[in-house]
């Protein structure tokens, strides 16, 4: 029997499973190739507090960052792209690409550079499930690692 993949990402609001980008990754990934992952939220709790979600782990393993978590579960033969033919796969990656290229620049503005739905929303949302003090210091620490390094977002890319 294979090991337990237990995922520990940030909890959900708004109708998702997660409202960390790179988590829904993973989880969509996860979901299409049928890996068995039990998910851990890690909301008020230490863990997440260096903002390095997702995190998958097993009995032998501990893997952060999406390109390694997906690559790791390829490895483990879960892979949604097998029954894909080379056009289909092709497809997927320029859909990939253009989700990445327009997309997720849009909702990274939307949830952390553009000020009013930052202080209204994001903000609110990620400072009551992180534990104090990190409430007050660790969402301005994401919306800076946001605005100070755009060209480094792209989740697949990494």
């Amino acid at each position: 029997m294979a090991a337990p993949l237990e995922l520990s990402c940030w909890g959900g609001g708004w109708g998702l499973p997660s409202v960390h980008s790179e988590s829904l990754v993973v989880m969509a990934y996860a979901k299409f190739s049928g890996a068995p992952l039990k998910v851990n939220v890690i909301d008020n709790t230490w863990r997440g507090s260096r903002g390095d979600v997702p995190i998958l782990t097993t009995e032998d393993n501990i893997v952060s960052q999406p390109a390694k978590i997906l690559n790791f579960l390829r490895k483990q033969k879960y892979n949604a792209d097998y029954e894909l033919s080379a056009k289909q796969g092709a497809d997927t990656l320029a859909y990939i690409a253009l989700l990445e290229e327009k997309l997720l620049p849009a909702v990274l503005h939307t949830f952390w550079v553009e000020s009013d739905n930052y202080f209204a929303v994001t903000k609110p949302w990620f400072a009551s499930r992180i534990p104090f003090p990190l409430s007050l210091i660790l969402p301005g620490r994401m919306s800076q690692q946001i605005l100070s390094h755009p060209a480094e977002t792209p989740v697949l890319s990494k």
